[in-house]
């Protein structure tokens, strides 16, 4: 296996290993909305916890990982002037689209994620509010709209990354390309929408 094709796996499953981070992310959130209590006494263990300084290096590892090889490819397929994938998906609008601002929705998410971790993790609230914190955050108009645009790039970014990682792990082929690419919108469409309803929930919700 060459160089370029262990890059291109690796990026694959880095993106899996960040799915599953955002799908355990959104449920807590979704939990904090259920039940504010338990969902506060759920973060102050969870934050005492031993593991979570190994787990956040890990997950930190990745995430910078998996920036590097994207920018790294989208920065060659510039160069490159390859533009044969949007070619074969020319009816595709959305998956060109989102092909298109894949630089800038990495943008947002990285400068949402870095914001969001000064907010609520290096700056981290006492116990008991953690959601009090974050409400009053998302009371600045400006926090508000960064945040909205972090799950609407989500979807956008989630409907390349989905697809490329199929591609990439050989998975993708003529005979399951269009479920892949309906299931991927499905799951797309559902994170963002989910993170962006939440937003305002936790914003609006006394």
């Amino acid at each position: 296996m060459d160089i370029e094709t262990l890059t291109q796996k690796f990026q694959a499953y880095s993106g899996l290993f960040l799915v599953f981070f955002i799908t355990v992310h959104l449920a807590g959130i979704i939990f904090a909305g259920i039940n504010p209590d338990s969902f506060e006494i759920y973060a102050s263990t969870l934050h005492s916890s031993i593991f979570l300084p190994f787990f956040e290096i890990i997950l930190t590892t990745l995430f910078v990982i998996h920036i590097f090889l994207t920018f790294k490819k989208v920065l060659k397929n510039r160069l490159s002037g390859n533009k044969a994938t949007l070619r074969t998906r020319r009816n595709d609008y959305i998956g060109v689209l989102a092909s298109k601002i894949q630089p800038f929705t990495g943008v947002i998410l990285a400068s949402f994620l870095i914001i969001h971790l000064l907010q609520l993790r290096f700056n981290r609230p006492d116990d008991n509010l953690e959601l009090i914190s974050l409400k009053n955050k998302l009371e600045a108009f400006h926090i508000l709209v960064l945040y909205s645009l972090a799950s609407i790039s989500l979807s956008f970014h989630m409907v390349q990354g989905i697809e490329s990682g199929h591609r990439s792990l050989g998975i993708l082929s003529r005979s399951n390309s269009l479920n892949i690419r309906y299931i991927s919108r499905l799951i797309s469409i559902f994170f963002g929408l989910s993170y962006l309803i939440m937003t305002f929930y936790l914003r609006f919700n006394s």
